[in-house]
């Protein structure tokens, strides 16, 4: 299954959140950086121990590809224009409105 994320920065540039994926929790934490004018995400395990950090959300690319970490998810996080032009990438005021975090859940990539 394919489930949206909740992102909603309301004018914050930064944010962290808990939020379960494939039935266990993880910690989320959203940074605007802007010099590079992109969002950038940190992934922690329920603990708060980094899995991986440093992730720009960009469009057309699997967040978690090479992570080996056994504590990330099974599954993948993705960013996606809704309006499937795919022509930019989250702005400070498009994540969660044009762009969405998904999340392709084990059973979705087959694991």
């Amino acid at each position: 299954m394919i489930a949206e994320i909740p992102t909603e920065p309301r004018g914050a540039a930064r944010w962290t959140q808990t939020t379960a994926l494939d039935g266990r929790d993880y910690v989320l934490t959203f940074d605007w950086i802007g010099r590079l004018s992109r969002w950038c995400l940190h992934l922690r395990d329920g603990d708060g121990a980094a899995i991986r950090t440093g992730m720009i959300l960009n469009t057309g690319t699997l967040l978690l590809r090479g992570v080996v970490d056994p504590r990330r998810p099974p599954g993948e996080l993705a960013v996606v224009d809704r309006t499937g032009r795919g022509d930019a990438d989250p702005g400070i005021d498009d994540l969660g409105e044009r762009f969405a975090l998904v999340y392709l859940d084990a059973a979705e990539l087959g694991r």
